[in-house]
This record gives structure tokens, C-alpha cells and sequence, in this order.
């Protein structure tokens, strides 16, 4: 089968790589991707059997390729954190392994892709459908956040989310900014978060920011596509603020309510 590993740290790739040598399968590894960009430009182009992917990456989650490119190929995440199980099975996850395993888990994994794979088509479709189905109703069910606790120092703050003006997710950490320029280290990732927002007060436009009304300064076109945002309070970043294409007709949906 032909494998490709999402892993970003270097020994990581090499130990897993090693085991999937080493595994009861005859494996190819064709190709090892360190980011969620050069993911998503590869995945754009080439195709593979399985893919064994971390989650937190430098410049984002690795959800974020999956949701983007729509990928239906088989997944077996590989993590150190596992508070993101049941999130992983909406994108056609095979099994969930947390840092460390060993080579008898992985086994165990890649049998359970060998077995999806037996399966027919229309049985496979129709347990997704009834996963997706029920993490759907349980997101429908999750009560929107109205506080966000914070720290600064040895106080801790928390902030409604009139005060906020955007999140800003940065290597691996995401950040709150306030209405009045202050910012703080915010617990959890921007994946997450997203699902608990009003999505009448909040946009998710890119993989970085998520924003409210109050934040935007000014909106110009960039290209055909896309626009460029302006944020008060400023970010302080050198790269432009672009709104993703694939979400620029929402946005301007958004902006409209």
C-alpha cells in the first residue's frame, strides 16, 4: 500500500517510518509531508492508499487539510493529545493512535484499514453517514461560549465575547485579542473554538483568525478570489490577512446579517 506520513518533528517521522517498515504489511512509504500547507499543495496534486497523520503541526492542525480538500482517503491519526478522537472520525478516520505506540498498535491499525478495505463500498458509506449524522446533531448540541477565561500573570480574567475582537492562531498557540488591544495566551485550538462560537458574532476567514464585526478595519479586493482584511487592533504580523477563497461568498454572507 502506498503510505504518505503528516509529521512535522523529525524523529517522530523516522520512528514511525521504521515501524511501518518493520509491520506484518508490505508498505510504501511514498511521500512525507511536514506541514499543512505543503500537505495541502501535494494532496492537491497526488493521491495515496493511506495516510498516517499528527495533528498539531507547525502552521496549523492537520484537520484543517482534510476539511479544505475534501480527502476521502483512509487516516490513522497519530498524536500525543486525545482529546481530539471523536473530531478525527469526521474526516474518514481508520483508528487513533497517542504517542507513544508501539509496533503491535500500529499492527493493530493497519489491520483495521486492511479489514476497511474488504468491506464494500456501500457498507463503508453508510457507517460514515451515520457517524457524520451523529457528530452533527452532538455539534448541533453544543451551547455557544459566552465567557473566556484568561490569565495574566497570576490573575485570572474573564473576558465576554463583546470584548473580543478576533483569535489568532500562531505555531501552536492561539491567542485572544480584545476590543481595546489587549491579548492574551487562550487554551484550545482554533478547531475547536470555532465549534463552540456564535457564528452570527464570529467568521473563521482563514486557518489563522477568527473575527468578529468589531475587528475589521477595512476589506479590499486582492485578487479574483480573494479579498485582504485589515484588523484594529492590529495583529503586528508582516504577512497580509487574506480571506480564504473557498469561504469569501460565506463571509460576504456573513457580513450581511
Amino acid at each position: 500500500m502506498d503510505v504518505v506520513i503528516i509529521e512535522d518533528e523529525d524523529l517522530a517521522a523516522e520512528s514511525l517510518e521504521k515501524l511501518l517498515l518493520q509491520s506484518d504489511f508490505s508498505i510504501h512509504i511514498k511521500k512525507r509531508l511536514e506541514s499543512v500547507e505543503q500537505s495541502m499543495a501535494w494532496f492537491k496534486q497526488n493521491s495515496c492508499d493511506l495516510i498516517l497523520s499528527d495533528i498539531h503541526l507547525g502552521d496549523g492542525e492537520s484537520f484543517e487539510i482534510f476539511q479544505n480538500l475534501n480527502i476521502s482517503t483512509p487516516i490513522i491519526f497519530t498524536t500525543a493529545f486525545d482529546q481530539y478522537a471523536i473530531q478525527s472520525f469526521q474526516f474518514f478516520a481508520i483508528d487513533y493512535l497517542l504517542k507513544p505506540y508501539n509496533k503491535d498498535k500500529l499492527n493493530t491499525a493497519l489491520e483495521k484499514y486492511s479489514n476497511y478495505k474488504a468491506t464494500t463500498p456501500k457498507n463503508n458509506y453508510n457507517d460514515l453517514e451515520n457517524l457524520l449524522s451523529h457528530l452533527k446533531n452532538t455539534n448541533e448540541n453544543i451551547v455557544e461560549q459566552e465567557r473566556f477565561l484568561v490569565s495574566r500573570g497570576e490573575k485570572l480574567l474573564s473576558i465576554t465575547k463583546k470584548e473580543i475582537a478576533y483569535f489568532m492562531a500562531e505555531n501552536k498557540s492561539l491567542f485572544l485579542f480584545t476590543t481595546n488591544g489587549k491579548s492574551y495566551l487562550y487554551d484550545d485550538t482554533i478547531l475547536n473554538l470555532d465549534l463552540k462560537l456564535s457564528k452570527k458574532d464570529f467568521f473563521k476567514i482563514n486557518r489563522k483568525f477568527i473575527i468578529s464585526h468589531s475587528a475589521i478595519k477595512t476589506i479590499v479586493k486582492y485578487s479574483q478570489n480573494r479579498l485582504k482584511i485589515e484588523l484594529e487592533p492590529s495583529p503586528n504580523i508582516n504577512d497580509f490577512i487574506l480571506i480564504s477563497s473557498k469561504v469569501v461568498a460565506a463571509f460576504k454572507k456573513w457580513l450581511n446579517n
